[in-house]
């Protein structure tokens, strides 16, 4: 059983520096973690050893917010993600070549902003603009926010741009198979596909690169957003509620599984 550690509780402090708490964390296991300023937000990119990618395969490009809705502990939206993947970036700086991973790693600035002001206010809007100047376009990007709550992964149903190009669609059309079969290896089968809230898959799709979210939720709960109503995950977030007790540890085991078995996916380039 995953025990959460005493430092998330660091992490989810008011008066924490999250920022800063993710870099040492990645210096403390060998990695380079730089910001990435971009419209006065601050993205945090991760720099593994070269030696750890190769160009035979895809680039799968993994998301996840860190910043958190003003007065809000933040645990599930999106500590615990961040966290699970801060423990899974030092289990993969210590890769001994030839083993590789192709793993890019953003831990964006900003995301919040986009619930209020649109998608063009995420912090992310501006990075996925970077990523589609500079033809990073054939990534596989999978976005991962509030996964610290349930036991069945969610694929985000994603509603596209209603002139997008027959090109776009059909890459993302892929990309949302490759992420299902993930999960539907990662979870034994149990996993749905249902509408939720954009997170920073927006920005991108915004900018015509294909990109999937997925989220998790308590089983008792998937059958309420089937009935179109809000289940209590959701409820508690951007509020005092999305706090430690709120979540729950074998999210972080079935967490961790996924991005396992992400790592291990080999897709030709």
């Amino acid at each position: 059983m995953y025990i959460i550690p005493s430092s998330f509780n660091d992490f989810i402090a008011p008066d924490c520096n999250r920022a800063a708490f993710i870099q040492n964390y990645l210096k403390a296991a060998g990695l380079e973690a730089p910001i990435l300023q971009m419209e006065g937000k601050n993205h945090i990119y991760v720099k593994f050893p070269q030696s750890q990618y190769n160009p035979t395969f895809r680039i799968k490009t993994v998301i996840a917010h860190y910043d958190r809705f003003p007065g809000s502990p933040g645990a599930n939206d999106n500590s615990a993600a961040v966290f699970c993947l801060l423990e899974w970036a030092a289990q993969l700086a210590s890769l001994a070549s030839p083993a590789f991973h192709n793993i890019r790693l953003i831990f964006t600035d900003g995301e919040e902003l986009g619930a209020a002001g649109g998608v063009a206010e995420q912090g992310a809007f501006p990075l996925a603009q970077v990523f589609r100047r500079l033809g990073i376009t054939n990534d596989d990007i999978f976005v991962f926010d509030c996964m610290g709550r349930g036991d069945v992964p969610i694929l985000t149903q994603t509603i596209l741009p209603p002139k997008a190009p027959a090109l776009f669609l059909k890459d993302f059309s892929t990309l949302e198979q490759r992420a299902a079969s993930l999960l539907q290896t990662s979870a034994n089968g149990r996993w749905f596909s249902l509408p939720c809230n954009y997170s920073d898959n927006a920005s991108f799709i915004a900018n015509g690169i294909p990109a999937v979210a997925i989220t998790m939720l308590p089983s008792a709960e998937v059958t309420v957003v089937t009935r179109g109503e809000s289940p209590l995950t959701w409820q508690v977030l951007h509020t005092a509620g999305d706090n430690l007790a709120s979540l729950t540890p074998q999210s972080f085991e079935i967490f961790h599984n996924i991005l396992n078995n992400l790592a291990a996916l080999k897709t030709l380039a």
